[in-house]
């Protein structure tokens, strides 16, 4: 399979999903995925980072080569799908320790953002939640951060926000 070309072809679940099958658990073929998700061409990046979503639901482990640079990624201030793909599967995955700083600044960013939207929100959420499993000095101020977001928030981020704050508290 060809997967710019099957990606440039429609934006779906179902396509997202045919190329994650496709891709299944070859190191190889999730790298050619991942140089579709740093494509120039939005639309083929952000279609990339849909499969790679899928990929990595289904093979964590493919994720591992590629986490170092998909959080120097975010530093290019990627557009929203991208972001939202980016959070999402770094959220369950162990961060080097040369990235988390990077990765704790952009997800502290990202939830002191008011243009944000509530996926990016929610799974930054969980990641500071995860780093102060590592960093416990960071605690009070990751509440205080989700506590602030949660004015004005929506129900998503509300919802995410408490279940994280009260996780912290235990």
């Amino acid at each position: 399979m060809d997967l710019q070309k099957q990606l440039e072809k429609v934006h779906s679940k179902q396509n997202a999903i045919l190329i994650a099958e496709y891709v299944d658990d070859d190191p190889h073929r999730f790298m050619q995925l991942m140089k579709l998700f740093f494509h120039d061409e939005y639309r083929i990046a952000q279609r990339a980072a849909h499969s790679v979503s899928h990929c990595v639901d289904r093979h964590p482990e493919l994720l591992k080569p590629h986490i170092k640079t998909m959080i120097k990624h975010l530093e290019t201030n990627p557009k929203v799908a991208i972001r939202r793909n980016t959070v999402r599967v770094l959220q369950n995955q162990e961060i080097p320790e040369e990235c988390q700083g990077l990765l704790v600044e952009k997800c502290f960013e990202y939830l002191t953002s008011a243009k944000e939207t509530v996926a990016v929100k929610a799974f930054s959420m969980t990641i500071l939640y995860h780093m102060t499993k590592i960093y416990p000095e960071l605690k009070n101020e990751v509440i205080m951060v989700i506590n602030d977001s949660l004015i004005n928030a929506t129900a998503g981020v509300k919802s995410r926000g408490k279940k994280i704050i009260a996780l912290l508290e235990k």
